[in-house]
């Protein structure tokens, strides 16, 4: 993947390459609304699986919520959170808005620094960039969309077919059993 990205005609930089499919994925700290620490394990002890994603600001909020919206009535176990770098007061209203994602804070800069998503230059510098990561239940990153170009909305129809695809592969049987 490139380690850069553009926004309104501005090319940016990311902290380094991003991680990438069939990669196991990273536990990662974050803060919770209430600034309480979680962990974001990259497996639980079920079949649940975690989608992850970020946006670098609420700019992008009609795509939040489109995605939202995809998410809620989902059947299939999954986790998902709403990975933003700093609370501030509009997100504190917008988050009554959504049904399914959770909004977490990448407080302890793992998430950015580690999925390679942290904007290091320019006009949102510290800033995530926009990504998802759909990890599946035994921890590997199984699907990325990480657009060039951040005006380009996250692909609902891939994931959709990923989630299809990542929940339906797995047996829950070992290979020698």
């Amino acid at each position: 993947m490139s380690n850069n990205i553009i926004y309104k005609n501005e090319t940016m930089n990311l902290i380094d390459d991003a991680m990438e499919e069939g990669y196991m994925a990273q536990a990662i700290h974050v803060n919770m609304p209430d600034d309480q620490k979680c962990i974001i394990k990259r497996s639980h002890g079920d079949t649940t699986m975690t989608i992850l994603y970020s946006v670098p600001n609420l700019e992008f909020r009609s795509e939040i919520l489109e995605l939202d919206s995809f998410l809620a009535p989902l059947q299939v176990p999954v986790k998902t959170y709403l990975l933003l770098n700093q609370k501030t007061k509009e997100i504190d209203d917008f988050q009554n808005k959504l049904k399914r994602l959770e909004i977490v804070y990448d407080t302890y800069d793992e998430f950015g620094t580690w999925y390679g998503t942290k904007i290091t230059n320019g006009s949102l510098e510290g800033a995530l960039c926009k990504s998802l990561f759909l990890i599946s239940r035994e921890g590997a990153i199984f699907y990325v969309d990480m657009p060039f170009d951040l005006s380009e909305a996250i692909s609902i129809e891939r994931l959709h077919a990923a989630l299809n695809k990542a929940y339906t592969i797995y047996t829950g049987v070992g290979c020698h059993e």
